[in-house]
């Protein structure tokens, strides 16, 4: 099979720039944010990691740690970039989308004094409480997760 009508994917221009945390927790639980329930966004009501966009002028560490802080009033210490993700958006407006995913440490014991600021809700999980929530998750996002449970 030819390459023949394939679109490749310009790293360098793409429509939206995104960062995610997959935060852990020292024995291996994932604390994940439910997105609001509003049409207009993107995979309302839905389970993801939590990040965001990154805005002109800020590297995708800098968004998230500014992403965290605005969503559940989180400053992590060491991050660790994991992996990146490259994909058409043919779900929403065909655009081009690259998501950075750094791995952060987090103690249970903050969890109950965290504030959500955006999103519907957020928990704690094991990765076989993720997994049998699927369906009710950003697929990206879940990919990310299994590959860095096979990879810990």
């Amino acid at each position: 099979m030819s390459g023949a009508g394939l679109l490749t994917l310009d790293l360098n221009n793409v429509a939206l720039g995104t960062s995610a945390a997959l935060l852990v927790t020292p024995d291996g639980r994932y604390l994940v944010q439910k997105r609001d329930q509003i049409p207009e966004i993107s995979m309302p009501d839905r389970w993801c990691l939590f990040g965001g966009q990154i805005e002109e002028n800020e590297s995708s560490e800098e968004a998230l740690r500014r992403e965290l802080m605005e969503e559940i009033e989180f400053s992590p210490g060491e991050m660790t970039f994991f992996t990146q993700m490259a994909f058409d958006a043919v779900y929403s407006d065909g655009g081009s989308r690259r998501r950075w995913y750094f791995e952060a440490s987090i103690d249970p014991e903050i969890i109950p004094d965290l504030v959500l600021h955006e999103g519907a809700d957020f928990g704690l999980f094991t990765i076989k409480e993720l997994f049998s929530m699927a369906s009710e998750f950003v697929p990206y996002d879940l990919a990310v997760l299994h590959l860095h449970v096979m990879t810990r």
